[in-house]
């Protein structure tokens, strides 16, 4: 439908964006003569609330999400709405105090392993969690880019090749990340948080006006009488049963919200204050209904309009609508939209790239080569070294996106289900003193050992996700505490720290 050029030229000005982002937040450390790091940031509430949601989001508020809609129903959305309101209640009782204990360290945990380690002080279980995170990262990286590839692909009708998509893509995302580090992130997903959520309930009207003549009843009604399937389980493609109602958000609320590791780190460490923690906790909820209320309608519309799609294709749900139904209307119409599915798409995604690049790139120079093989890196070479790290993990990724599975969805969702289990270790580190090192190593890997058996032996790894490897986590983090003991002189100066810290920053906040 665009041409090869149109893509390129708008995908240009919006990396034109990214690094004039960076180099104007590089330059402004510099000017205000502050050190700082590629891997690591300290950020008022606005630009920490907008890089958690744009880090959050990634491709599945373009792809998977419509495409999981179309697919799961009503009954679908209803489950996002129901673990999205936990976010509050889980942010308290955790990462508030992960980031009481960073600021009481002078904020320099850099890592999800380096919290784990402030309480438990084991390098074995650093390692091991390090290695877990950084597994989780690399499918969800992948999936952004085949996602952008995709939409490219898609848009110009083949003109752009995929495999070319993807290296331009991936190269971009890499020296965005070298260039500017962390808090160029954050900063960039300020500005295309916006954009991509405004973007998303521009193709919503337009689709529900060219497709309904603006009526939201008259698609509702189209599906009650044509796809009833809509409104109950398991859903029009029968892939939603009830296993899979409480295995997804019951790791999505745990994984996806808070302990991939990208999401940690920022929910965990970026807040400039208590108070950011806050509205951190309360704003991200509202915001995440706004978007995936948008995805659903998508999803609801496309379906009323075109009900035999199958599941790869209905993740390319919003170029199809805007190709076989937005163009008759108005070509016009057609051609911004595709434009904005295009751009919104490449800035969610590499939003959520960028966030797992930095923090892929932290866990191998902290947890791995400074922490696990003892390598001393100069303080001068620190950035450099970083740099390395960050262009080789991207090039593992874009080589990795060049023959992805079919579905985006599947690799989202098996980098949740495989973090899901560390969240046992968290709470039990944060709540019970006699919980010890030992536990929390065979917890973690008997965890992770459980998902990757869910996936890859019984295959009800896209039912029950994560679920079966946080109840095995759990049990195992009890009973091995009960028959294991580690000196409380190991556990005493975190809990102290934890004590003074919830004592300063909340009368502070309160005030």
């Amino acid at each position: 439908m665009l041409s090869a050029n149109t893509i390129w030229i708008a995908f240009g000005l919006y990396m034109c964006f990214l690094i004039g982002v960076a180099v104007y937040v590089t330059l402004k450390e510099r000017r205000q003569k502050n050190k700082g790091s590629l891997l690591t940031a300290s950020v008022p509430w606005p630009v920490l609330v907008m890089t958690y949601i744009a880090s959050l989001m990634s491709t599945w508020v373009f792809f998977a999400g419509p495409g999981a809609y179309y697919r799961g129903g009503l009954g679908y959305w209803l489950s996002e709405m129901s673990y999205i309101a936990l976010f509050p209640i889980i942010a308290h009782f955790t990462m508030n105090k992960v980031w009481i204990v960073n600021q009481a360290k002078g904020g320099t945990l850099v890592t999800p392993a380096d919290f784990y380690y402030e309480r438990f002080k084991s390098n074995a279980l650093r390692t091991i969690l390090g290695i877990i995170f950084l597994v989780s990262a690399v499918p969800y990286v992948t999936s952004t880019l085949v996602a952008i590839a995709q939409a490219a692909q898609y848009a110009t009708d083949g003109a752009i090749n995929y495999r070319m998509a993807v290296i331009v893509i991936g190269l971009t995302m890499t020296v965005f990340v070298c260039i500017g580090g962390m808090k160029s992130a954050a900063m960039a997903d300020t500005v295309q948080g916006l954009l991509f959520i405004a973007m998303l309930w521009v193709i919503v009207i337009a689709c529900l006006i060219v497709g309904f003549g603006g009526s939201l009843p008259a698609a509702v009604g189209n599906l009650w009488e044509n796809t009833q399937s809509f409104f109950s389980y398991p859903g029009p493609s029968g892939w939603t049963p009830y296993a899979a109602r409480f295995g997804y958000p019951f790791s999505c609320a745990i994984g996806w919200t808070i302990m991939l590791p990208h999401v940690f780190v920022r929910s965990g460490y970026f807040g400039d204050n208590m108070k950011t923690q806050r509205k951190l906790s309360f704003l991200t909820p509202v915001l995440q209904a706004v978007v995936w209320t948008g995805t659903m309608m998508i999803g609801l519309i496309g379906l009323a309009l075109v009900s035999n799609m199958t599941a790869s294709e209905s993740e390319l749900i919003i170029p199809y609508l805007v190709k076989n139904f937005v163009l008759d209307f108005s070509p016009v119409l057609a051609t911004v939209l595709m434009i904005g599915f295009f751009v919104g798409s490449a800035a969610v995604g590499l939003s959520t790239a960028n966030a797992f690049l930095g923090v892929s790139a932290a866990i191998v120079s902290s947890d791995l080569i400074k922490n696990t093989f003892h390598i001393k890196v100069p303080e001068k070479k620190e950035t450099m070294v970083n740099r390395v790290i960050i262009v080789v993990i991207g090039l593992v990724s874009t080589v990795l996106a060049i023959n992805p599975p079919d579905l985006i969805f599947t690799l989202i969702m098996f980098s949740i289900a495989i973090v899901t289990p560390l969240f046992s270790v968290l709470v039990f580190g944060l709540y019970w003193k006699k919980a010890t090192k030992q536990a929390a190593i065979v917890s973690s890997i008997v965890g992770t050992v459980l998902v990757l058996m869910t996936y890859f032996v019984w295959n009800v790894g896209n039912t029950w996700y994560g679920a079966f490897g946080l109840l095995g986590s759990t049990v195992t983090m009890f009973v091995v505490s009960l028959v294991t003991k580690q000196p409380e002189s190991d556990a005493a100066p975190f809990y102290a720290t934890l004590e003074a810290g919830m004592n300063r920053f909340y009368k502070k906040a309160d005030k």
